[in-house]
């Protein structure tokens, strides 16, 4: 199945008071984080991190620009940067999670994403984020636990609705699974380019669930 998973880093960029040259490169960076220039941002906390190489929410920063241009690797390192200088930073595992997710090292993220859950118990997006590790590993029984308690926390968590679909298709539980599919349409449309593969998931269970209809009336 294509496109089904889509894990985004949606963490806060906080500006802290550090010396006055550092804070407005880090000011610069930021702002450029939110207009999604992140060559710039990248610049910006490098000319920070020379006036304050132990300030760990600049690594956690510049990690965040490399991430979104596609280089992981140097993400990985910078969010490793930031864990070692602040061992209670959430976000900087959090994030070194989806690196490695997105590395396909499916077993590493899984650990970072339950360290990073047990610094913070309540974010609904690595509930989703770890259902979709345990979903391609497929330990299906643990990600459908992962989607269920995304939902509770966030109940028109449209992704999460998603993921509880499609596992609940691997079980073969269809009613379940289009209920799902149609809440997460309700909620997201094609906001995340799903909508399309959503209907046709929706069609194949249709279809299935006839032909097991046709089977039992013979």
């Amino acid at each position: 199945m294509k496109h089904i998973f889509r894990i985004v880093l949606l963490v806060a960029l906080a500006v802290f008071v550090v010396n006055a040259q550092s804070e407005s490169y880090i000011s610069n960076a930021f702002n450029a984080i939110k207009n999604k220039d992140y060559p710039a941002a990248f610049d910006n906390y490098n000319k920070a991190l020379e006036k304050a190489p132990k300030y760990a929410p600049a690594y956690y920063g510049r990690g965040l620009s490399s991430f979104h241009q596609g280089n992981f690797d140097l993400a990985l390192a910078d969010f490793g940067k930031a864990m070692d200088l602040d061992p209670s930073y959430f976000e900087a595992f959090y994030a070194r999670a989806i690196c490695l997710f997105n590395l396909g090292k499916y077993g590493d993220a899984l650990k970072h994403f339950t360290i990073s859950m047990e610094k913070v118990n309540d974010y609904p997006e690595a509930f989703y984020a770890r259902g979709n590790t345990y979903y391609v590993m497929k330990l299906y029984d643990k990600a459908l636990q992962d989607y269920n308690k995304a939902i509770s926390l966030q109940p028109n968590f449209g992704l999460a609705y998603y993921g509880r679909a499609i596992t609940y298709k691997v079980f073969g539980n269809y009613k379940e699974a289009l209920d799902d599919f149609s809440k997460y349409l309700a909620l997201n449309g094609n906001k995340d380019n799903l909508e399309a593969e959503a209907k046709r998931l929706i069609k194949d269970i249709e279809e299935d669930m006839k032909e097991a209809k046709d089977e039992e009336s013979k």
